[in-house]
């Protein structure tokens, strides 16, 4: 969801409007069969399994596109209001292409609108069930995902699920998305192994604020860190003012400044922090991948750290996506896209429990446009990460994604 924010001049260097956090985007690049380091088919012979995929039954209710013996149901926020509408067409576009990419045949993919609600979420969950469908794509809101979960669930039907919500991740409900926690994580741990050790945040008002402080005070624990001041704002000119005036004589003691919000957030509470007095050559910025959103030739951001999705197989993701919609994606058409890849990949494999938690929860992951991930078992998603520097308005890696998660190599294409 989009929020916007807008500041009001004030004395020449306190203005700014503060655009919305946008949600992440990111794509996969394959037009052929991928891998994802899951086992190839046993030529050897095999005993029977009981395990099968479900069977379709009768026609399915919603858009469909492919012809696969195999039916995926993907619930979407078609006709929510607000943005909501436009998040769900990108994911559907996403879906269409990566299915136009692998082929019509790999599976039949029903498009279900659940309206944005909970309880449309639950009907279009028990229409997938009743028309046998072998796994559940979205839904994309937090809720809506808890409501689609309680009734897939009791059918043994997976759900693979877009909500950037930990609290929607559980036992057989998977997130795709990027969890702000794990950003959090990999920005703080590489600016702490530069030897910074004290830390300012701004943070807004809300969920989002919360959750990254948390993970901020768990990270520098473990690093050996201290926070020595934490200031909140509300989407206002006043209230941002307000905000780094509070914790001014920490900034000007600590190393960095931690301004996990996106858009034109970033810039503006440097701009402020300057006008109050503080140096900015002498503290490090640091931000999460929600500055993706933010103007990175600004002055006030150069030399900020900050960690995101690996980039690297997301721009030809990026120039189809636009050949074919004329329009640029945003890291939901990416999402969407590696969900549908990842499906036809577990499907590829011809193993009749393709969708069970441990197909699912393969430790070497799948390695797609947003990046390289794996499922872990209570639901949420581990990524592997990037981080870059602002280096004259182009954000530079300083420290690639892994290629392991732990001691096991990431599936590659």
């Amino acid at each position: 969801m989009e929020l916007t924010m807008r500041f009001v001049s004030r004395d020449g260097c306190r203005a700014a409007a503060i655009a919305a956090l946008v949600c992440f985007a990111s794509l996969l690049t394959a037009c052929q069969s991928v891998n994802y380091g899951l086992p190839h088919a046993s030529t050897a012979p095999q005993q029977p399994q009981a395990v099968t995929l479900p069977v379709k039954s009768g026609p399915a209710s919603g858009e469909i596109l492919g012809t696969g013996q195999t039916r995926v149901a993907l619930l979407l926020p078609l006709s929510a209001p607000g943005n909501g509408a436009a998040i769900a067409q990108e994911y559907r576009n996403a879906a269409q292409l990566a299915l136009e990419a692998r082929g019509e045949n790999t599976m039949e993919l029903v498009i279900k609108d659940t309206g944005g609600s909970a309880a449309g979420a639950l009907a279009r969950t028990e229409e997938a069930v009743r028309e046998g469908s072998a796994v559940v794509l979205g839904p994309v809101f937090s809720g809506s995902v808890t409501s689609a979960a309680s009734i897939a669930r009791p059918n043994n039907l997976s759900i693979i699920a877009f909500s950037s919500d930990p609290a929607a991740a559980s036992d057989g409900v998977f997130l795709m998305s990027f969890l702000p926690d794990q950003v959090v994580d990999r920005t703080i741990s590489y600016a702490s192994g530069m030897g910074l050790t004290s830390f300012v945040a701004i943070l807004p008002h809300g969920a989002y604020g919360a959750l990254v402080e948390r993970q901020l005070r768990a990270t520098l624990a473990a690093q050996g860190g201290v926070l020595t001041g934490v200031a909140r704002y509300q989407y206002n000119n006043e209230s941002v003012l307000a905000a780094v005036q509070q914790v001014l004589q920490a900034i000007e003691q600590a190393d960095a400044v931690f301004i996990p919000d996106g858009g034109s957030a970033p810039a503006a509470i440097a701009r402020i922090m300057q006008s109050e007095g503080i140096t900015l050559s002498e503290k490090t910025l640091i931000g999460t991948g929600q500055w993706r959103s933010s103007n990175l030739s600004s002055a006030f951001l150069q030399g900020a750290l900050f960690a995101d999705m690996d980039q690297s197989q997301f721009g030809a993701f990026k120039e189809r996506y636009k050949e074919r919609f004329a329009a640029d994606p945003t890291v939901n058409g990416g999402l969407g896209y590696d969900a549908v890849n990842m499906t036809a990949d577990l499907l590829a494999t011809n193993n009749p429990a393709a969708f069970s938690a441990g197909a699912i929860e393969n430790p070497r992951g799948f390695d797609g446009v947003t990046g390289a991930f794996r499922f872990l078992p209570d639901g949420k998603t581990q990524r592997g990460l990037a981080v870059y520097r602002i280096e004259e308005g182009e954000a530079i890696v300083v420290d690639p994604a892994p290629r392991f998660f732990g001691q096991t190599p990431i599936a590659q294409f």
